[in-house]
């Protein structure tokens, strides 16, 4: 049975939130009516005497039907919020590779099967023109609902999760590579839902699919498709004549950004001029180009591969001035009796916000993909010194793009994670005088732990500290005249 309760944790300043009921029409009233009958036969909501009271409002389903919706904003202005990571969904996408059948589970009003705590109800309390009500099971719109409903899949399913089932809130997808495989998790995944007292919504579910919908894609065991509604809603989108509109348009694109070879280079062409701070509307024949070009680059109904763990990846990079070019690829035979291979792109197995993926109709160019080698350097980077003049041309054709000072040990740690860790990886060696910053304890377990070797300068021998004593030379110059008697 269900153990789980959503609880309600406030700031200690938080004030009680009450708010007048919005306006109806009769048809939205009529349909607030029948809804509030309903679930108060099923037991979600209660009457109350909150001093608690949300306004309800209304939200258009795709098929035309009102989903009833609770404006929690002042409840949750003043709740604590539970920070609980939600998975990413390109990562659950990796897991598909390899996979041929599929079953959807779709919940039934999911968030209504977990109870709300007894002295949390109260909270929870709405208003409409037809009474005063609070909810005794978890309804949607609060800040930390989606945190506590993950939490309850994710204990339900923990030791099975991305083994052969992925749950995203109320969508689970079991996925297996034979049918008889796919059977046994679906038996399994089936009773843990019935045992922890979670009911699915029939007419909703898919089983033992080739190809379902998840997170806004299709899957199949070809990789990722494109929903074709979203296709269609983006094809036949009109040309923006506002700013706002533009940025509907983009936001939309953009989700499928990943299916776009160049997104980057189109999206940049409308957001470089149109979407600076107060620019002026100025729609031209190059926004249009791109604009259409986007559109186009959807219609051909891209398919990603999945990635395929057991091959080499690609790690493809440019020097783009507008944006970072990264893509990870791999190569995969276009057929079983070709030899030429194209190069999908996919989602990356690891965060690389910058990829940017090439849609499997890329294969029509098979025969103008070639092979070169890449020139690497063996071996790792020397470390040189000696009484050479290479500082003084460093100075001249290298100069530093910040001198940093630095009164604390810590600062120094700091500087040099950020500006040499960060940028070049860890050191092997430092070389440094023997000022106490660069002697003391603290400095010294710090590379101990980055297994760095410290060395330090001879005393009495400055070349070794390279372009640091340049600016002392300089100065000592500038002294020598300030003391000497005929000041030149």
């Amino acid at each position: 049975m269900r153990d789980v309760e959503h609880s309600i944790q406030l700031v200690s300043d938080y004030r009680v939130h009450h708010q007048a009921p919005y306006r109806f029409s009769i048809p939205e009233a009529t349909e607030l009516k029948r809804q509030l009958e309903e679930l108060l036969r099923l037991g979600f909501i209660k009457l109350s005497n909150s001093p608690w009271g949300a306004p309800v409002l209304f939200a258009r389903k795709a098929d035309g039907t009102f989903r009833l919706r609770i404006d929690y904003r002042g409840l949750n202005r003043y709740t604590v919020k539970n920070n609980y990571p939600m998975p990413r969904s390109d990562e659950l996408f990796d897991r598909l590779a390899g996979n041929r059948f599929f079953t959807k589970i779709d919940l039934r009003s999911g968030y209504h099967q977990i109870r709300v705590a007894a002295a949390d109800q109260p909270k929870t309390a709405f208003r409409s023109r037809f009474g005063h009500y609070e909810f005794t099971a978890m309804p949607f719109g609060l800040t930390n609902a989606p945190a506590t409903f993950h939490r309850a899949m994710n204990d339900i399913f923990r030791d099975i999760l991305e083994q052969y089932v992925l749950v995203y809130l109320d969508d689970i997808l079991v996925y297996s590579r034979t049918l008889e495989e796919h059977l046994r998790h679906l038996r399994d995944v089936l009773d843990r839902l019935r045992r922890h007292g979670f009911y699915a919504k029939l007419s909703k579910c898919r089983f033992a699919q080739h190809k379902v919908d998840f997170l806004g894609h299709y899957v199949s065991d070809q990789g990722l498709h494109m929903d074709d509604a979203k296709i269609t809603a983006i094809v036949e989108w009109p040309a923006p004549t506002s700013a706002k509109q533009l940025r509907s348009f983009l936001g939309l694109t953009s989700y499928y950004s990943n299916f776009i070879q160049g997104y980057t280079r189109y999206s940049n062409v409308l957001t470089s001029t149109l979407l600076r701070k107060n620019p002026p509307w100025a729609w031209t024949p190059l926004h249009e180009d791109a604009f259409r070009a986007l559109e186009k680059a959807l219609t051909c109904t891209p398919v990603l591969h999945l990635p395929d763990f057991d091959r080499p990846f690609i790690l493809t990079t440019d020097a783009s001035d507008f944006a970072v070019g990264a893509v990870l690829s791999q190569i995969f035979p276009s057929s079983p009796d070709s030899s030429h291979p194209y190069i999908p792109r996919f989602p990356p197995p690891t965060p690389i916000t910058a990829s940017r993926l090439t849609p499997t109709c890329l294969a029509t160019d098979e025969p103008s993909i070639d092979y070169s080698p890449t020139i690497v350097e063996d071996g790792t980077v020397e470390s040189r010194s000696g009484d050479c003049p290479i500082a003084f041309y460093s100075r001249q054709l290298l100069p530093a793009e910040i001198n940093y000072t630095a009164d604390e040990r810590e600062e120094v740690a700091d500087i040099v994670f950020d500006r040499v860790v960060r940028d070049h990886d860890l050191p092997l060696s430092i070389i440094s005088d023997s000022d106490l910053r660069f002697t003391s304890r603290f400095w010294r377990r710090l590379h101990e732990v980055y297994d760095t070797q410290l060395l330090f300068s001879s005393s009495y021998h400055p070349q070794t500290d390279g372009q640091t004593e340049i600016t002392n030379r300089t100065l000592g110059d500038i002294l020598r005249k300030i003391v000497r008697d005929d000041q030149q």
